[in-house]
């Protein structure tokens, strides 16, 4: 399959990819030298979709390893558009699933930029049945502050609540809405306190939400 070829100046050096098969086997040599791996990187981004390019990060880049994060940051850096296909938001998610941590940072700070473009996707992972993908959808919730933030907090806590579902996850999205909630939030609040009466974690947790929501925090 062959694509248009790559013209773009690198420095001194032009680099040029009569197929993408040829630039996906430059950059997936681990002994290739580092700009040729980028100039296969660049083409093969800006002649790929993104949830190709994501599943294959995701492949290559399992383990974290230092030397690995400039192709990760460089692949979200010149992602050419905002995903919008299921197939992109699916590939996002198998990555917040990767054993490798700066791969899952590097798809949360690239969603904070979308506001309220990613909210059906956070529907989605808010509801996923693992507890780490939950946590990581608060934590982009709460800090992406769009419109419907705050009511999606509720509804979260209240379904974690009705659910039985994991502590943590609850309590992080506790901790989001003594910041972003208002007075009527209180009550649910204590709901939460009274499903677990005598879990300190809890009881701190949801006090100091309640004192930031009134001004003593």
């Amino acid at each position: 399959m062959g694509f248009v070829k790559d013209e773009r100046q690198h420095g001194t050096d032009t680099r040029v990819f009569n197929t993408f098969l040829e630039a996906q086997k430059v950059f997936e040599d681990p002994t290739a030298p580092q700009a040729q791996r980028l100039e296969a990187l660049d083409y093969i981004v800006r002649h790929q979709e993104i949830y190709y390019v994501l599943d294959m990060l995701a492949r290559l880049f399992a383990q974290n390893r230092v030397e690995d994060h400039v192709y990760i940051d460089f692949a979200f850096a010149q992602f050419p558009t905002r995903p919008r296909r299921d197939k992109d938001f699916e590939a996002m998610l198998r990555m917040l699933k990767s054993d490798n941590a700066y791969l899952r940072n590097a798809v949360i700070s690239f969603l904070h930029n979308y506001g309220e473009e990613v909210e059906a996707f956070l529907q989605k992972l808010l509801t996923d049945p693992d507890r780490d993908v939950r946590i990581f959808a608060v934590n982009i919730l709460g800090d992406v502050r769009f419109e419907r933030a705050t009511e999606m907090l509720r509804h979260f806590i209240t379904r974690e609540i009705a659910e039985g579902h994991d502590i943590n996850a609850l309590m992080t999205a506790v901790d989001y809405l003594g910041e972003l909630g208002s007075v009527e939030d209180i009550p649910l609040l204590q709901a939460v306190k009274k499903e677990f009466p005598d879990d300190p974690y809890v009881t701190f947790g949801v006090d100091l939400a309640v004192e930031r929501i009134r001004g003593e925090g």
